[in-house]
């Protein structure tokens, strides 16, 4: 039997031995659907490569040892088996016949793509869980394939198949070759809206470059709904595209700037949008169920890289949420300040434009950070009619007994190696991007649990457990930094102060080297304030024309004439005291004992100020907040979501603090 077969030979009914990948290109290609050619290398060689190797025993005793609720026994497996694979030499026969088909194919870049045999099955969608290395030259070609083949037992890997209950299944791996499109456009696309679960709808994402950017979540993509019957778009989203992946002039890919001009344009036009859509329909029709397909555009042609069923409809439809009108000024609230590096406030907002749209239906379509210049503080400013954070996860919830189980299990999931690291420190690039990779999976679902608690339809038990959890995981909420910075500053001792100004790229790519004169002096720059918007950053001077060009309003908080502001109730008591404003953690030694500690937001590292106050008022925060739970259980009377307490008072006002009801009160101010 041969080891390699063409698309052209393979289909549907493969999938042992081409994997899901390897089985939908060949099925595809027989039915006449544009799919650049390639060949795929059967499981068969890996299985010959593993009998060859004498490694199946030892990889075989290494699983048998995993213990999956503890992320460490996962990695330590995981390390073990591909350094085996990685290590070992291929055989002759297996590489002749790689590299002939390689020159059959008569391509100068290839992607190489790992294509597990239990993979793209409705019951268990391997996508993203193996590898792929795209623009892939005939140097570089046997190095990848062996890659492909470790990827098996990557940390995601080996976790996914004992969570699937696949680690007593035999699972192969094959490895698709496929010409590579150098795409002007690309994007992926859902023949059933996934959002909606209209099955009268479908939704293309497409962007400038390689699809990899969509897929990773790296970027916002244009989205375009269409209806089928009739066959019409009807809704159309145009994001601005800084950056794209594309192919290096050497072979591989990597980032590039995209000029705003550029950026900012529609990526398909309406007869493309059609002509897409159409494709995606035969595609549809040729398989009988709904789909979800990658797909790229060169030189005015359409190809299909890959398609695999779609498995996260659910059982009932979730309307989606009216979008603000093109023409209307979009007014932006305040809410909230933090102390965060650019990196964490980058993972926000890359998890919010994409992952939040898988678990809420929609994402925050209008959100901007504000640095003034004044260290890591920053300020988060939000579309005031965002209103879908309050009543989506109720009606998830109540629509969909696997929602909140689904939600929690992701974010333990994640949870548990950022703990990890959070514990031991990054020590090499390859963990920092795995840190990157767990802290953006992990946000959005952290995001949700740490707000359902506020809302108050939440059913009781689901609102207690979110509390818990909070509870358990809320200090670390402010350390991402601790973990990958002491590891950059022991090889970069000169960007010391630079480390929290850094995005996720820019600190990979210290791994290759440091950076030049040109890119330290615009980095440099934002330590005199910056503004994130739409995942870019830009100079604290543009702030003006950024809201202009968006149609964006900051509506500035508004200071009340009366003596009384009025919060929420974290802890009761009732305490007269004078003020202390804390806005910074280097005026915590300020704080006198019997004071009212007055701030905007407390974190772990206030503590010890907050154990001398009498009471605590804060601007910002809910019941599940820091200040809310470390004031219950100092028993100090606490008053939180104030929204502007540390404008309205000075310090060394005699105030009384009403937390019984909720009410502050300025009895006497200090400089009258």
């Amino acid at each position: 039997m041969p080891l390699i077969q063409p698309f052209e030979r393979i289909s549907k009914h493969d999938a042992a031995t081409a994997g899901g990948k390897g089985a939908s290109l060949g099925e595809m290609t027989q039915a006449g659907i544009p799919v650049p050619p390639g060949y795929v290398i059967l499981a068969d060689a890996f299985e010959q490569f593993i009998s060859e190797t004498k490694l199946k025993s030892e990889i075989d005793s290494i699983l048998h040892r995993v213990k999956k609720e503890e992320m460490e026994s996962v990695e330590r497996a995981s390390e073990e088996i591909q350094a085996l694979i990685l290590s070992a030499k291929m055989p002759k026969d297996i590489a002749s016949e790689i590299k002939k088909h390689f020159k059959e194919l008569n391509a100068e870049f290839v992607a190489v793509r790992s294509s597990a045999t239990a993979e793209d099955s409705s019951a268990a969608a391997w996508a993203g869980q193996l590898d792929t290395f795209l623009n892939t030259t005939e140097k570089t070609l046997l190095q990848n394939v062996q890659k492909c083949w470790a990827s098996l037992f990557t940390p995601r890997a080996i976790f996914y198949r004992f969570e699937k209950g696949l680690h007593n299944t035999h699972i192969s791996v094959a490895v698709v070759v496929q010409k590579m499109v150098q795409s002007e456009i690309s994007g992926i696309a859902f023949s059933v809206h996934p959002v909606t679960q209209d099955y009268n709808q479908m939704i293309i994402e497409g962007g400038f470059g390689l699809g990899e950017a969509i897929v990773s979540g790296q970027i916002t993509p244009d989205s375009y709904v269409l209806e089928k019957k009739p066959f019409t778009i009807i809704e159309k989203n145009v994001s601005e595209q800084s950056r794209g992946i594309f192919r290096k002039k050497e072979g591989g890919s990597g980032w590039k700037d995209i000029p705003s001009a550029e950026g900012s344009k529609q990526k398909l036009s309406e007869k493309q949008i059609m002509e897409l859509g159409k494709l995606i329909l035969r595609i549809e029709t040729h398989y009988g169920f709904p789909v979800d397909v990658e797909w790229a555009f060169e030189k005015g042609k359409f190809y299909i890289t890959q398609s695999r069923p779609i498995t996260t409809l659910m059982k009932k439809n979730v309307a989606s949420m009216p979008s603000t009108l093109p023409d209307e000024k979009v007014e932006m609230g305040k809410y909230y300040t933090r102390e965060y590096s650019l990196f964490c406030i980058s993972v926000w907002c890359e998890s919010n434009t994409t992952l939040i749209r898988k678990w809420l239906g929609r994402n925050t379509k209008h959100a901007l950070f504000i640095n003034e210049g004044n260290g890591k503080k920053f300020s988060a400013w939000f579309s005031n009619k965002e209103e879908f954070w309050n009543t989506e996860p109720i009606k998830r919830i109540q629509e969909d007994r696997s929602y909140f189980p689904c939600l929690k299990k992701t974010f333990w999931e994640h949870w548990g190696f950022m703990s990890e690291r959070f514990r031991h420190k990054i020590e090499s690039f390859a963990e920092l991007k795995e840190y990157y990779y767990h802290y953006r999976q992990w946000w959005a679902p952290m995001a949700i649990l740490m707000y359902l608690p506020d809302l108050p339809s939440v059913p009781s038990a689901i609102k207690k457990e979110c509390e818990r959890i909070r509870e358990k995981t809320q200090e670390y909420s402010a350390l991402d930094e601790q973990v990958f910075a002491p590891f950059i500053l022991a090889r970069f001792p000169e960007y010391e102060e630079l480390i929290p100004v850094l995005l996720p790229d820019e600190l990979f790519a210290l791994e290759q080297r440091a950076f030049s004169a040109s890119e330290l002096k615009k980095i440099r720059e934002r330590l005199k304030g910056f503004v994130y918007y739409n995942n870019r950053v830009y100079p604290l001077g543009d702030l003006q024309n950024i809201l202009e060009k968006n149609n964006l309003k900051l509506m500035p908080l508004l200071v009340p004439h009366s003596n009384e502001l009025r919060g929420q109730t974290a802890f009761p008591g009732r305490v007269n005291g004078k003020v202390r404003i804390i806005l910074e953690k280097d005026q915590l030694h300020m704080m006198e004992k019997g004071e009212i500690f007055v701030t905007e937001m407390t974190s772990p590292s206030y503590v010890q100020a907050m154990k001398r106050a009498s009471a605590i008022v804060t601007d910002e925060g809910g019941i599940t907040s820091h200040a809310a739970i470390a004031c219950r259980e100092m028993k100090i009377p606490c008053i939180i979501g104030t929204k502007n307490a540390t404008q309205v008072l000075h310090d060394g006002d005699l105030i009384e603090v009403d937390a019984d009801k909720g009410i502050v009160r300025i009895v006497k101010r200090a400089h009258a």
